[in-house]
């Protein structure tokens, strides 16, 4: 809509255009972050039926290239929430645990947000409490501030939870642990 990012991320601050759908990134083993993260969303969404949830998965194949605009407007007219799964990609050679995207100062003001962001930021510590519960590694800062799409135009509660980075263990015992602290903290966050 041409309007200025506040933060970086994959975009710059200040750009007003982004690549309409990302690569992701590799983990140290070559290991395609879309792999893992599609992995992870299948083994919550086995859980989440189980609880009794009806699950919309955005993705449920390796070919399924929605940008985050068509997720968005999904997500908008289908969920009662929207969880974003993803793996950073920061450079960094060690695992610096999960943490969620917070919305910042600059759009809290601004609709959709202003209706969602209190809803989004309950969700994401909802999400962290899950995870830490279940022994996942939490980052000492628990949430970063971002400028994302998915949270900028959503009108229903929206986290983009990063389960680690690319030096994560990315093993199917350690992605059904984390599925299950994604479960645990979505049970919490619907008070299940």
């Amino acid at each position: 809509d041409h309007t200025a990012k506040l933060t970086g991320g994959s975009t710059a601050a200040g750009a007003i255009k982004a690549a309409a759908v990302s690569g992701g990134m590799a983990f140290v083993d070559g290991t395609k972050e879309s792999t893992v993260t599609l992995k992870t969303a299948q083994y919550l969404k086995d859980m989440l039926l189980e609880e009794g949830y009806d699950v919309l998965m955005l993705r449920d194949g390796e070919d399924v290239q929605l940008d985050n605009v068509a997720r968005t407007v999904i997500c908008n007219n289908c969920a009662d929430c929207n969880i974003a799964i993803h793996f950073d990609g920061d450079g960094l050679t060690y695992d610096k645990g999960c943490f969620y995207m917070s919305t910042p100062d600059g759009l809290k003001d601004k609709e959709p947000v202003a209706s969602t962001w209190q809803k989004s930021e309950e969700l994401g510590k909802s999400l962290i409490q899950g995870l830490s519960d279940k022994g996942c590694k939490i980052k000492k800062t628990p949430n970063m501030v971002i400028d994302l799409t998915q949270t900028s135009y959503s009108m229903v509660p929206s986290i983009d939870i990063e389960l680690g980075n690319q030096c994560s263990d990315h093993s199917d015992a350690a992605l059904k642990k984390l599925a299950e602290g994604l479960s645990a903290g979505i049970n919490q966050y619907f008070a299940k």
